[in-house]
């Protein structure tokens, strides 16, 4: 019941974060809390403006921002069961970092993919760079048995990814240095609807696939010896839960550039709140913690120094690092969790 109790305060949060959002997420002062209500429940304000600001300009990013915080907290989450590690998250992979060299690339090289499907270059080259990583990660993860091994392989790959980046840099323009400086900051504001639609996609098969696994991930808190005694194949465990973090870290990272944090602090806070490890149960509370973390740094990122916007990468580093640093201390100190 008490479970229950904080997932439904969660969601009440989340739900107030996000109509806070629609009302005051933005520096024109003409959208009233009737407008908002207007919208949400007959589909108009009743002036074609407003309608199109709502719609078109402050849904979209608190709509991605929910997304975002939702899946790289299960992605981080999963991971953290995989490696046996608390620090484990999203970026782990070297998915994120394949993608940020895919976007290097484009942006310092000039590809240009012609406008293909109408989605920008920088998030093309991104998918390539994040697919070719996850080559890479597949073929270690079965080739190497220990998956510290893994994890340590991915690290070195992720120096090598930014080695890469760095001799672009040398030799770039000003301009190409700065786009891709403001690439790297975080941004949820230039997602439009048709990139949601295949991200909210993609969000949808990686979360049911997600929950799917609870059964595995559970019999993996114990160790894999343990797994093995009930007839968990490992290997192919390992391969899909990767696979699955791999795809949808993949498939964001070109659209809104390095979110970090969200996905060390809220399965953290998760497991804290939830007092379990039972993925049944933090699965859902790390997707809403998610969730929380990622609407309330955007409003923050928007509204600290209006009508100027902070990049939401400033304000996680900023309070990120300390909030996962207070969590380790109070987790080795007060909980235990069987990792």
């Amino acid at each position: 019941m008490r479970r229950i109790f904080i997932i439904f305060l969660l969601v009440i949060l989340i739900f107030s974060l996000f109509i806070y959002g629609i009302f005051k997420g933005g520096s024109a002062k003409s959208i009233t809390i009737q407008d908002v209500k207007n919208f949400l429940f007959y589909g108009s304000t009743g002036d074609k403006f407003k309608d199109i600001l709502i719609w078109e300009v402050r849904i979209p990013p608190l709509v991605t921002a929910v997304i975002v915080g939702m899946v790289l907290s299960v992605s981080g989450l999963k991971l953290q069961t995989l490696f046996r590690n608390l620090l484990a998250s999203p970026y782990t992979t070297g998915i994120s970092s394949g993608a940020i060299l895919g976007v290097a690339i484009t942006i310092f090289l000039g590809f240009s993919f012609s406008n293909f499907l109408n989605i920008p270059d920088h998030v093309i080259g991104g998918w390539i760079g994040a697919s070719l990583a996850l080559i890479v990660l597949l073929f270690l993860a079965s080739r190497i048995r220990d998956v510290s091994g893994v994890l340590v392989c991915t690290i070195l790959f992720t120096y090598f990814y930014y080695g890469v980046e760095s001799y672009l840099i040398t030799f770039a323009d000003n301009i190409e240095i700065q786009e891709f400086w403001m690439y790297l900051q975080g941004n949820f504001t230039g997602v439009r609807w048709e990139n949601l639609k295949l991200i909210l996609t993609c969000s949808i098969i990686f979360l049911i696939i997600s929950y799917l696994l609870s059964k595995h991930l559970n019999a993996l808190l114990f160790g894999e010896n343990y797994a093995k005694s009930f007839g968990l194949n490992i290997k192919k465990v390992r391969l899909l839960i990767l696979f699955l973090s791999s795809f949808i870290v993949g498939t964001i990272i070109p659209f809104v550039g390095l979110i970090p944090f969200i996905g060390i602090a809220s399965p953290y806070i998760a497991r804290i709140i939830m007092k379990t490890s039972d993925h049944r149960w933090t699965i859902p509370a790390s997707m809403l913690v998610g969730m929380f973390i990622s609407l309330l740094c955007y409003l923050i990122s928007i509204k600290l120094f209006a009508p100027k916007v902070i990049p939401v990468k400033s304000i996680l580093d900023l309070f990120g690092g300390l909030l996962v640093v207070y969590l380790i201390y109070k987790s080795e100190k007060h909980l235990k969790i069987d990792l």
